[in-house]
C-alpha cells in the first residue's frame, strides 16, 4: 500500500470507499494502461458572482434559521433504499504514475447488511469479487486463484482500510458524507450555496446547487493537517425511480501525493429490486 494509507484512522476512514476500490483492483493485478486524465474542478466551483455571507443571516437567530432550512433540504435529498444495484466504470491514477483504467464494476447492496462488488476488465470477466458486511470482508481473486477472508478488525490491519459500513453505503449511493446539523459559514451565489460542518477532528465543506440543494462538491480536511484532504465532485444527475442520483463522481485524495478516481455509473441503476450476492469459494483456491 502507498504511504497515504498509513495516515491516521480518521483520515483513512473518510476515504474508506476509495481504498476499498483501489485494494480490490490492486489485488486483481490488472494490467496498467496509459493513464487517462481525470480532470479536477476548482473548489468552490461557482464563479457566477461574488460569494458573500447571506444578508439574511445578520443575527445568530437568523443564522440558525438559515442553517435549519439547509439541513432540512439536504435531508430531503437523502437517498433511501432497501436494495441497490448499479454498473459503473472506474478509472484510477496517481501522480506516482500508477493507473488502472476501464475497470467494469457491478455493485449490489442490501441496506445495512451487504455490499457486494464484482470487478472485471474487457477480456476477463469477474476478476475480483468482494463482499463486505458489518462484520467481515471476503475477497476472491480469480486471476491468481486466491481468497482473502477477514473479520473487519483483521481486515483493517491487513489492508489498512478502517471500514465504516454506513460511510461506504453513502459514498456508493451518492449521499453526503460527514454531514451533520452543525452548519456554519453559509455563503450564497445565484447558483451555489456553500457551508461547512464541524466535527471533532475535521471540517467538511459543501457546495450544493441553489435551486434543488443537490450535491455539487464536498471536501473533508483534517484540522491538524492542512495539506490532507479528500474532495468529491458529483455530476450528471439522473432521476431514477424518484431519486436524484449523481451518475458521475470524481474523487481526489491529497496528502503527500494525489490519488484520483473517476466513477461513472452506466447501464444499470436500480433501487429496491431483488438482488443476489453470490459468493462461492472454489476448493482449490489458496487462502491468504
Amino acid at each position: 500500500m502507498p504511504p497515504l494509507w498509513q495516515a491516521n484512522y480518521l483520515i483513512m476512514r473518510r476515504t474508506a470507499l476509495l481504498q476499498c476500490i483501489v485494494a480490490v483492483i490492486s489485488l486483481a493485478l490488472l494490467s496498467c494502461g496509459s493513464a487517462k486524465k481525470i480532470t479536477r474542478a476548482n473548489f468552490p466551483s461557482d464563479t457566477s458572482g461574488i460569494v458573500k455571507r447571506d444578508s439574511s443571516a445578520t443575527t445568530a437567530e437568523a443564522e440558525r434559521a438559515l442553517a435549519a432550512g439547509i439541513s432540512e433540504k439536504m435531508k430531503d435529498n437523502h437517498i433511501d433504499f432497501k436494495t441497490f444495484e448499479a454498473k459503473l466504470k472506474v478509472d484510477y491514477n496517481s501522480d506516482k504514475g500508477n493507473s488502472f483504467n476501464n475497470i467494469r464494476a457491478n455493485v449490489r447492496m442490501i441496506k445495512d447488511s451487504v455490499i457486494w462488488i464484482s470487478c472485471s476488465v474487457l477480456i476477463l470477466d469477474d476478476v475480483v469479487r468482494c463482499m463486505i458486511t458489518k462484520d467481515s470482508l471476503k475477497l476472491v481473486n480469480r486471476k491468481d486463484k486466491t481468497v482473502l477472508l477477514r473479520d473487519i478488525a483483521t481486515a483493517k490491519e491487513t489492508l489498512n482500510i478502517p471500514f465504516d459500513f454506513a460511510t461506504l453505503q453513502d459514498l456508493l449511493i451518492g449521499n453526503a458524507i460527514y454531514f451533520n446539523d452543525s452548519i456554519t459559514n453559509i455563503v450564497k451565489t445565484s447558483s451555489v450555496v456553500s457551508f461547512s460542518c464541524q466535527h471533532p477532528t475535521l471540517i467538511s465543506l459543501f457546495n450544493v446547487f441553489a435551486d434543488d440543494f443537490g450535491l455539487q462538491q464536498s471536501k473533508v480536511t483534517d484540522k491538524d493537517s492542512a495539506g490532507r484532504s479528500c474532495e468529491l465532485t458529483y455530476g450528471e444527475y439522473k432521476t431514477v425511480q424518484g431519486r436524484k442520483f449523481p451518475t458521475q463522481r470524481r474523487i481526489f485524495i491529497e496528502e503527500k501525493n494525489i490519488l484520483k478516481i473517476a466513477m461513472d455509473f452506466k447501464d444499470k441503476i436500480e433501487f429496491d429490486a431483488p438482488v443476489s450476492t453470490p459468493f462461492r469459494i472454489p476448493a482449490n483456491y489458496t487462502k491468504e
